[in-house]
């Protein structure tokens, strides 16, 4: 599974952030087009990224009654990053949020298994507790959601 070095994140740590640039313009391309992104990019564990590309569809929609499903989306994502930096008790804390906002929208929504990204958010969220319980890092569990794949 591909992640973070540690180095980035003590740079998160101390309020900077790694400049992400998704290369293109928010607002250009189609709501699905920038969720498939977003998702290519947590399946590759590249999850701070996928959180900022998913953030754009969750500013698209204000106002709108299925903005908490980006919002579980975008929080999923940012517990995992969470978990691949260390961050055990912040991981504890975004990913139950993260599985609070999904849980109206299973068992899946706009191309995405909620069922199998809650679950599998759901075991991150408890290797997280044992981890701050052990004081031992976990064996982070690599899922995928496959945005645009067929099938």
């Amino acid at each position: 599974m591909r992640c973070y070095d540690r180095g980035m994140g003590e740079t998160r740590k101390r309020g900077t952030r790694a400049t992400f640039h998704p290369g293109w313009e928010p607002g250009t391309l189609p709501e699905e087009e920038v969720l498939r992104r977003g998702g290519a990019l947590f399946d590759d564990g590249m999850y701070w990224e996928a959180h900022e590309v998913w953030e754009e569809v969750w500013r698209r929609r204000k106002g709108r009654p299925d903005r908490d499903f980006l919002k579980g989306m975008i929080q999923g994502a940012a517990g995992m990053w969470h978990l691949s930096q260390g961050n055990y008790k912040g991981a504890v804390s975004v990913l139950g949020r993260a599985i609070g906002y999904l849980d109206p929208y299973r068992p899946s929504r706009e191309g995405v298994d909620v069922e199998a990204y809650s679950g599998a958010l759901g075991r991150a969220r408890s290797v997280s507790v044992r981890a701050l319980e052990t004081g031992q890092a976990p064996e982070i569990e690599s899922f995928k959601l496959h945005l645009g794949e067929a099938g």
